[in-house]
């Protein structure tokens, strides 16, 4: 199994850092080539486990795909049929699998689907219910078998109102890639305002789809016949862009990332200027510099244009290295807390109650060994490690992989002393 190990230093990092494409635009956007018989192809492509993994998937349904990892490219070619089962063991370890259901039944509305339930990382409960509850709404009916959900529209797919209890990011996904080909029109009200959502909004729009926003939070999809292929170039990622602006912050360097649009990070980069940061912000690079006092802070998660849950773990390792108490509500998922076991293990002073944690800024941490559980608390690890006393050994960082391309290259081009073992 690969491990990281990695060298504390006092030295803050200083260079530049490339951002990716956003992993979490990538995934249902491949999953909506599913929708088209023509060719579609997808750049700024982040070569992540994930979405090697969902390019695997489209091929085991029946999809050609052509990857390039020179262009950062990939191309989907959709020559027959796609066959209707989504496998157990493709899903296991990456949540968006999901994300072909809504577009296995928008494209097959009157075939049986069967789609084994998810994986991806524990954060807690994250049913899909919601998904569910708008297939229904829409005509579908669906039953559960042996961890395996089959679902139709024996009738066809019909345009309805639904409106989501609970802001979904990849419920509203789903629902949409459902909704294009549905007869009429549907309406659905509270969706996800994330940017990776509105990638794929975009996408569909340009290739033919009748998506029109009639409220801050309420779309209308007019079900049209079909969609026609083409090319997109994938948004940056965000969640990427913050993990290496916290590298800066806890080791008090200075850093610049290329390739992201700030304005994905409003409230973000709002938290790191009350913190005492210097943020440089120009339309597709951020340049932040840390070596002044830094104040702690009071944080609440929510969804975007909140402070995303996804950051949330990364500016939890920041704040342990921030002289003073710092508090963070999360309020997305019931188990995001899963990197303070181990930053503690560390030095840190992080105290956990409900969905409140309090962390008492220290003045040093200590290397230790540690365990990644998941792709957030991965970096979250290597943040704590890297402004740490001495050498710290990180297991199961497969996790990282995940999320993060060419993670281990990037720190250490940035000054982080960083090795990678088996």
């Amino acid at each position: 199994m690969q491990e990281y190990i990695i060298k504390g230093s006092n030295k803050g990092v200083r260079g530049s850092v490339d951002i990716s494409g956003a992993k979490n635009s990538c995934l249902p956007l491949l999953a909506s080539s599913i929708l088209f018989k023509d060719i579609v192809t997808f750049k700024n492509i982040p070569l992540t486990t994930d979405v090697l993994t969902m390019a695997k998937l489209l091929e085991t349904l029946g999809s050609k795909v052509e990857i390039s990892e020179k262009n950062k490219s990939i191309k989907i070619i959709n020559k027959k049929k796609h066959k209707l089962i989504v496998p157990y063991k493709l899903v296991s370890t990456m949540r968006a699998g999901v994300l072909t259901m809504g577009a296995l039944l928008g494209r097959y509305q009157k075939n049986q689907i069967f789609v084994a339930q998810s994986g991806g990382c524990s954060l807690g409960d994250r049913n899909i219910n919601f998904h569910i509850s708008g297939f229904k709404r829409l005509g579908a009916k669906y039953s559960l078998k042996k961890g395996y959900i089959n679902i139709s529209a024996k009738g066809g797919l019909i345009g309805n109102v639904f409106k989501f209890p609970k802001v979904s990011v990849t419920g509203t996904s789903n629902l949409i890639m459902a909704s294009v080909f549905a007869k009429g029109v549907s309406y659905l009200i509270n969706i996800s305002l994330e940017p990776e959502v509105l990638d794929l909004i975009n996408w569909m729009n340009k290739s033919g789809a009748k998506i029109r926003f009639k409220g801050k939070r309420t779309i209308k999809i007019t079900g049209v016949k079909k969609l026609k292929g083409g090319t997109h170039e994938i948004i940056s990622d965000r969640i990427e862009a913050f993990s290496y602006l916290c590298v800066a912050v806890i080791t008090r360097g200075k850093i610049k990332l290329n390739n992201i649009n700030p304005k994905f990070l409003t409230s973000e980069l709002q938290v790191l200027k009350r913190m005492g940061c210097d943020i440089k912000l120009k339309s597709s690079s951020i340049e932040l510099n840390a070596n002044k006092k830094i104040k702690p802070v009071k944080i609440k998660t929510g969804p975007f244009p909140n402070f995303a849950t996804d950051n949330m773990p990364m500016l939890m390792a920041v704040l342990t290295k921030v002289e003073g108490k710092s508090e963070i509500l999360e309020t997305i998922f019931s188990n995001r807390y899963m990197a303070a076991g181990e930053l503690t293990r560390m030095g840190a002073s992080i105290s956990i109650k409900g969905n409140k944690a309090i962390i008492i800024g220290k003045k040093f941490l200590h290397g230790a060994e540690c365990i990644s559980s998941d792709l957030r608390t991965t970096f979250s690890i290597i943040l704590g490690a890297t402004a740490a006393k001495g050498t710290s050994r990180i297991s199961r960082i497969y996790h990282g992989f995940r999320g993060y391309y060419n993670l281990e290259k990037k720190l250490k081009k940035i000054g982080i002393n960083i090795k990678k073992i088996s």
